[in-house]
């Protein structure tokens, strides 16, 4: 067994006393909390008491996996995300067993600090008493059960300064909401909570379960519980009808209650969903995104991971690119389908590291690094096909240039990377054409969406099955010197000299200040 109840010394702790059998801070009063909620809040409270009967498993709900990842685990890392250092955990049902399962994930960053609620049959207001002695400054409060984007805890955290007593997250597209007569309904009024609960006859937003809350929370439950009202909605109740309660909409933002099978699933479906990128061509958004989502919701629940998934990708793609060096129509056919075949499972690295939080600066490098290296042994090996092949001598010539062409390519891509060190992803090259309004840029956008390594290999693969994927060297050879490499080479470029202005103009700052104080 194990007992903890709060760090003395830590972020959010403070001075403490029982109350009613749990510990309670005694030097908390609504009156000071307007100066403390302008402090920036960095601590969360996270309430995973309860064993989730309606799951109907023997698995305590906060160790329940969705997609490969703990239920609370899902709520930490996501914490963690929005800027969370610290997470007071509340713990009732299976303590001991939820406790170990959490703490094998050394991947999450944030200090874990547990706390043990032996009543955790009651009304969850109580557990929210539970870490009153531990927090005596503004901090999230959330639930196990429930999954958010990180986004909803970041607006919170821009409207601290607003924070009386608490701030709730609410959504208001009704119509979107899953099992909406199970749903903690909040009626409201300006940006302020009028009344709250499950059952309200008038109500214009739905609670989503995370809000940013002062310790002021804590007495309007001790209020509550005196009166025999227990629940975490009862003390939210109460901060209303003073008038310190707000709501801050996050209506466009994915969040989910998770109490039954059938909203384990549809997270699931929502989760899956949301692998689905902005930049995504038309293959990829219609034939290879479904298959790869397919495939992510598999490997999820297996140890492989990212980085091995982008090494076995590109090892594939190698494979295509021998394949294609042999030539000859069945050479060229399984280079097509093998390169096509990499160009979806391109796709599954970077869903599985999204889905299951994996997703790192190095794991951003790796996938890009074995993206260009098979794009490059790709064209090579087609080359050395083409040449072994009795075609017209300008497929080889053309091919050379595009060889060329995607290599120097690649060196800005990678230069103006390096040069940014904000991400290992290509995606984020910045250029020109994307934000200009002329004719030429628009032509660059649509050439660039048609130019997308999705369609690329689909088109590989239609071509191959004819017999002319060597068509495609010739193709991408004008492609990659007349458009790829230009735009490429202004984005380096482009970027290079807004490092170096940057780098002058800190440079200057020095200067200027000696100048000040010599003055």
């Amino acid at each position: 067994m194990w007992s903890v109840g709060w760090d003395v010394g830590s972020p959010c702790g403070g001075a403490s006393t029982a109350y009613h059998g749990l510990i309670v801070d005694t030097e908390i009063s609504w009156g000071r909390i307007v100066s403390d909620s302008r402090q920036y809040a960095t601590c969360a409270l996270v309430l995973a008491a309860g064993n989730g009967s309606r799951l109907r498993s023997k698995t305590p709900k906060p160790v329940h996996r969705l997609l490969g990842v703990p239920l609370l685990a899902r709520t930490l890392f996501s914490l963690e995300r929005a800027g969370i250092t610290d997470a007071y955990v509340v713990l009732g049902y299976e303590a001991d067993w939820v406790r170990t399962e959490i703490e094998k994930i050394d991947r999450i960053g944030l200090r874990i600090h547990w706390l043990a609620h032996s009543e955790w049959k009651k009304p969850n207001g109580l557990s929210v008493l539970a870490a009153e002695s531990a927090l005596s400054e503004p901090f999230i409060l959330t639930m196990a059960d429930h999954i958010f984007d990180s986004a909803i805890v970041e607006r919170l955290l821009a409207n601290r300064h607003l924070l009386q007593g608490i701030d709730l997250a609410v959504d208001y597209n009704l119509a979107d909401v899953f099992d909406i007569d199970d749903a903690t309904k909040v009626e409201v009024k300006g940006d302020r909570i009028v009344s709250i609960g499950k059952s309200l006859p008038s109500y214009q937003a739905i609670d989503t379960g995370c809000f940013l809350a002062s310790p002021a929370l804590f007495q309007a439950i001790r209020d509550a519980h005196a009166e025999g009202k227990s629940a975490l909605s009862d003390g939210v109740q109460r901060l209303a009808d003073a008038g310190l309660a707000r709501v801050t909409d996050v209506s466009e933002r994915l969040w989910l209650d998770i109490d039954t099978p059938e909203a384990m699933a549809e997270a699931e479906r929502k989760l899956l969903a949301g692998v689905r990128k902005s930049t995504d061509g038309p293959i990829s958004k219609h034939v290879n995104r479904p298959i790869s989502a397919a495939l992510s919701r598999q490997l999820v629940k297996t140890k492989v991971t990212p980085n091995q998934l982008s090494v076995g990708t590109l090892g594939i793609g190698i494979v295509a690119a021998i394949s294609a060096g042999i030539g000859g129509y069945f050479g060229f056919l399984i280079s097509g389908i093998l390169f096509q075949t990499a160009s979806i499972l391109d796709g599954v690295d970077g869903e599985v590291a999204k889905l299951t939080f994996q997703s790192t600066p190095r794991g951003e490098w790796i996938d890009t690094a074995c993206d260009q290296v098979s794009y490059i042994a790709f064209l090579i090996g087609l080359l050395i096909g083409v040449y072994r092949s009795p075609l017209p001598e300008f497929y080889f010539q053309i091919g050379v240039l595009g060889v060329l062409a995607g290599v120097v390519s690649i060196a800005n891509i990678s230069a103006y990377l390096i040069r940014h060190q904000e991400s290992g992803s290509a995606l984020t090259v910045q250029y020109g054409f994307q934000s200009g309004n002329g004719g030429l840029s628009r032509i660059m956008r649509f050439v660039q969406y048609l130019g997308k390594r999705d369609l690329l290999a689909f088109l590989a693969l239609i071509l191959a099955v004819f017999g002319k994927l060597p068509l495609g060297l010739v193709l991408f050879g004008i492609g990659g010197t007349f458009l790829l490499l230009p735009a490429t080479s202004l984005a380096n470029l482009s970027s290079l000299r807004r490092a170096q202005r940057l780098q002058k103009a800190q440079a200057a700052i020095p200067v200027s200040r000696a100048q000040h104080d010599t003055a």
